[in-house]
């Protein structure tokens, strides 16, 4: 009798730490969907590498169309993110939401540099009057501080998204 009793409380033991497959193929997906958007910011020959080669070379048109592709990227991968059936996964529905939240923030600071991209192609225009140049060069500065904010913003949003990595992994006994 006591045999037996010892085999269900080890079966129930095993039973209760197995991990989810849903929440493992859920946390698999999110992996997946960080290594495209770093792909998309610091890849070679992504967006924003060649958003970076057109600003050096002056051609404002092609980083602005490089923009356009990074902002299709990201959207692409919040509308994935958001797709993702969580109903049934302990904490999913916290994951996948500051998953999304923090892509957003991404998102939005990559895309202020088209303001900063319209101001140095003002500054840089000869044609322009002076004071309209300095007046573009000064907007340029307060985007800087605008986006030294909004890093700011991105930054609180990644060490939400990293705690709610952290309790996902706790609830589903992930490593």
């Amino acid at each position: 009798m006591k045999k037996r009793n010892i085999f269900l409380v080890l079966l129930i033991l095993v039973l209760s730490s197995c991990q989810s497959k849903k929440a493992t193929d859920l946390k698999t997906t999110l992996e997946q969907k960080d290594r495209t958007a770093f792909n998309v910011m610091v890849g070679k020959n992504g967006p924003s590498e060649r958003k970076l080669k057109c600003l050096i070379d002056g051609d404002f048109n092609g980083a602005l169309k490089a923009l356009e592709e990074e902002e299709q990227a990201f959207d692409k991968i919040i509308v994935e993110i958001n797709a993702l059936q969580t109903d049934d996964i302990k904490h999913g529905n916290e994951l996948k939401a500051a998953a999304a939240n923090y892509y957003t923030a991404v998102k939005e600071l990559e895309l202020s540099e088209r303001l900063n991209i319209a101001q140095q192609q003002i500054s840089l225009n000869k044609a322009n009057a002076e004071k309209v140049r300095d007046a573009a060069t000064h907007k340029q500065l307060q985007l800087s501080r605008d986006k030294l904010e909004m890093h700011k913003t991105v930054n609180k949003k990644e060490q939400l998204l990293a705690e709610a990595k952290k309790q996902f992994d706790l609830v589903n006994h992930l490593n």
